[in-house]
């Protein structure tokens, strides 16, 4: 096309590849195309389904000439649409499952044998996003067609009792600021945006003529927090581009590897897998802010300080993952909408009801996740390492932690004690350093490349895996339990069902539409107090994840988790030995 030479002499200058700049010139023309788009009637929806089918054939077919790919997602929407309108029962959401990743996992395969490079922009990126968004419309359809008393409380407000006409369903699977790198959502959300519904939630403690008022104009902050991930995405954006191939983990593979000293390969490691993070961290912010500014990242009002939301997509929350204390809060801070649908579309719908979830429905979602990313080797291999990391971390919370705690008659409101602090800050670095290992297999890919790198980092979280099971396996976890009875810290019927093959109950997540909350004890200041220049507290309540927002907790609750409960089972060992012959009934 006539720009390709703008963007070949931009190339020379930033020494990024010419799709990638693009791929990021698409993320930007979304902030003045979201400012027009959230101003579109909506007495008038088709205006704004069109738009988004325009501007997104566009980017993909003209900006990114990806022709073919385009036809590949013209094929999963109309396949996707033509089976949740004529089958029914049961079976209609996961033949539409089955129809959607067999046509990423084919085109996984294809860029895989092809030796297609990570790095270059491809279709199955959006197919990756596509694909959640097809899978959960199905289930929504086959949502509206049950009975109310038989969902729970997400499923009974993205149900959708109407099959919605061919125009709308494409302008949902082609929303523009979303194409590329997501984040995904639920049609409910799209048709409450389109309709302007999707703002009639009143502030807390609203006057009925604030109610009224809440009706006819558009909640106040939107474009600030739009512009605040707009200047997020930019700076990381630099650094990534500035630093990236400096701090590349590929150059652990090179010989210059050794010229370094152990202590400059510990630092090199870290900052490695901090770069690689910035890249994310720019793309998913860029493509966030552009989706607040259409409107759809609005997600009500702040139930403590009355500041509104602008959530709702949140993928990514870059001050959690960089200070998480735990791989818990680690996982359910990075790719919080693929947590989400991995619940949604596999996890609760594999769990019977009335029944508690097991290996089965956590090997199911592990697999479906690892195939949703690709087939490359080195993601299997970080997967499994993360979950092996979780299970632990899990271990470690319940056993370790309860003896930095404050006494049980301390007041809720002791601060916590130096040790506490210490306990945390360790958990910080500890986390940081066994993720920045394990995300090089998933940055590498290649299994070679994965063996040689973890190799010549000495495997020294694997080391420190294998040397804490055997810990909690020989006598470590009963000592451990011993000792915080005696304290007082647990209660032995606290342990009555661990190592009994028991799950936790399935987790909840309030999804959009914020749920009911218990009222506050205090009136919570009215929105306008956000309109004051001097208060900057926006800026940190704009990047943290508040309580009610709609995150995934996938490989934080362990249903995500690829070992499936087996480490759980090896450091119970020595405490539980016969457990399977006392009662077989928990063998899963």
């Amino acid at each position: 096309m006539f720009w390709d030479p703008l963007f070949d002499k931009a190339s020379e200058l930033s020494g990024s590849p010419p799709d990638q700049l693009k791929l990021i010139f698409s993320l930007l023309i979304s902030y003045p195309l979201g400012s027009l788009y959230v101003r579109l009637p909506p007495s008038k929806p088709y205006i704004a389904h069109l738009f988004s089918v325009i501007v997104s054939t566009f980017v993909v077919v003209f900006l990114l000439e990806l022709r073919t790919g385009m036809l590949h997602l013209l094929f999963s929407i109309i396949g996707t649409y033509i089976i949740s309108a004529t089958v029914d029962g049961r079976k209609m959401p996961w033949i539409a499952f089955i129809f959607v990743m067999g046509h990423l996992l084919f085109n996984h395969l294809n860029r895989y044998f092809t030796a297609i490079p990570a790095t270059a922009i491809e279709i199955t990126g959006s197919q990756m996003v596509l694909a959640m968004k097809l899978t959960t419309f199905a289930w929504n359809i086959y949502d509206g067609k049950q009975n109310e008393e038989h969902l729970d409380a997400s499923q009974l407000q993205t149900r959708l009792t109407k099959l919605p006409d061919p125009l709308a369903f494409l302008g949902y699977c082609l929303f523009f600021p979303s194409i590329l790198p997501g984040p995904s959502f639920d049609y409910a959300s799209y048709d409450a945006l389109v309709h302007h519904t999707i703002y009639q939630v009143p502030p807390p403690g609203s006057s009925p003529e604030q109610v009224k008022a809440t009706k006819k104009r558009l909640p106040y902050g939107r474009k600030r927090v739009a512009y605040l991930h707009l200047s997020v995405g930019l700076i990381f954006l630099g650094v990534y581009a500035t630093y990236g191939s400096r701090g590349a983990y590929s150059r652990i593979l090179g010989t210059e590897w050794y010229e370094w000293s152990l202590l400059q390969r510990l630092g090199f490691v870290q900052l490695a897998g901090f770069l690689a993070r910035t890249k994310y961290y720019a793309v998913w912010s860029l493509s966030e802010g552009a989706c607040i500014l259409t409107g759809i990242g609005f997600n009500g009002y702040d139930p403590k300080t009355g500041r509104t939301l602008w959530n709702r997509v949140r993928n990514i929350n870059i001050i959690s993952i960089e200070t998480a204390p735990s791989f818990k809060v680690l996982f359910d801070s990075w790719n919080c909408r693929t947590n989400v649908w991995l619940r949604d579309v596999v996890y609760k719908r594999l769990t019977k009801k009335g029944k508690k979830p097991g290996t089965k429905q956590s090997m199911a979602t592990f697999v479906t996740s690892a195939f949703w990313h690709g087939v490359d080797p080195g993601y299997y291999l970080a997967f499994v390492l993360a979950g092996v990391l979780t299970s632990l971390g899990r271990q470690l919370r319940r056993f370790v932690r309860p003896y930095f705690l404050p006494p049980a008659s301390a007041s809720i409101n002791t601060p916590p004690t130096i040790a506490k602090r210490a306990y945390d800050l360790v958990g910080q670095i500890v986390v940081q350093v066994t993720l920045n290992y394990t995300a090089c297999a998933f940055i590498l890919l290649g299994f070679k490349d994965c063996i040689r790198a973890w190799s010549r980092m000495w495997w020294y979280t694997h080391v420190a895996i294998i040397l804490t099971m055997a810990f909690f396996h020989f006598g470590g976890r009963r000592s451990l339990r011993k000792g915080l009875e005696k304290r007082g810290k647990i209660s032995a019927e606290r342990f009555s069902t661990i190592g009994q093959g028991r799950r936790s109950p399935l987790p909840s997540v309030r999804v959009s539409p914020p749920s009911p909350i218990s009222k506050p004890r205090s009136p919570p200041p009215q929105p306008e107090d956000e309109k004051d220049p001097k208060d900057l507290r926006w800026v940190k309540h704009a990047l943290d994840n508040p309580p009610d927002q709609d995150s995934g907790e996938a490989m934080g609750n362990g249903f995500n988790s690829p070992d499936g409960g087996w480490v759980d089972g090896i450091v119970e060992g020595s405490e539980t030995p016969n457990v399977e012959k006392v009662n077989p009934m928990n063998s899963r």
